[in-house]
């Protein structure tokens, strides 16, 4: 796993042909800081009306509930106004999400995997602040295991595996960016 997200980091790297002014920013999307889940993004401009965002994001508790996960979100985005980091932009992203959370007397395991289309709109506050609004549908394989919690004393019963397709909104959020030049 992570010799293969290193070759893709490589890869993208050594695919940017074209030298921007806006080339590097770094982002913390606000909503997911509000919910207690740290994360960092970082977008590269790899042409004159493409980049690539990455954001990754891990959490132990949120809101005093026992929800643990680390995530990836590697994104390419095609900016409709032709200079990229500035007004609306599509974009391909995927996920991969290993979670283990306690939700209504139920202990859930698991791994999710998914892709979906991304909408946005980026407003420039100056020339080294933007600030994005997003949102993406997509679908969403995941592999769980779950046990069910009868009572407090008593130990984990009757472990049950389930998997599946979901749609859903996988990415939504406001995020300040700060671009490198």
């Amino acid at each position: 796993m992570k010799r293969s997200l290193f070759l893709v980091i490589a890869m993208l790297c050594l695919g940017t042909t074209a030298v921007q002014a806006q080339l590097l920013a770094v982002k913390t999307d606000v909503l997911m800081d509000a919910l207690m889940v740290p994360n960092l993004n970082a977008e590269l401009v790899v042409g004159e009306r493409s980049s690539i965002n990455a954001s990754a994001f891990c959490s132990k508790k949120i809101y005093n509930k026992d929800i643990r996960m680390v995530g990836l979100m590697p994104e390419y985005r095609f900016w409709m106004s032709g200079r990229p980091m500035s007004r609306e932009f599509i974009g391909l992203a995927v996920m991969g999400v290993r979670y283990n959370l306690t939700w209504d007397k139920k202990i859930y395991n698991g791994n999710a995997i998914g892709a979906g289309v991304t909408f946005g709109y980026s407003f420039n506050l100056s020339s080294h602040w933007d600030l994005e609004c997003y949102g993406s549908v997509g679908a969403v394989y995941y592999d769980q295991k779950y046990d069910r919690v009868d009572n407090k004393e008593e130990k984990l019963s009757n472990r049950h595996n389930s998997y599946g397709y979901s749609v859903i909104p996988f990415k939504l959020g406001i995020s300040f960016s700060y671009i490198i030049k």
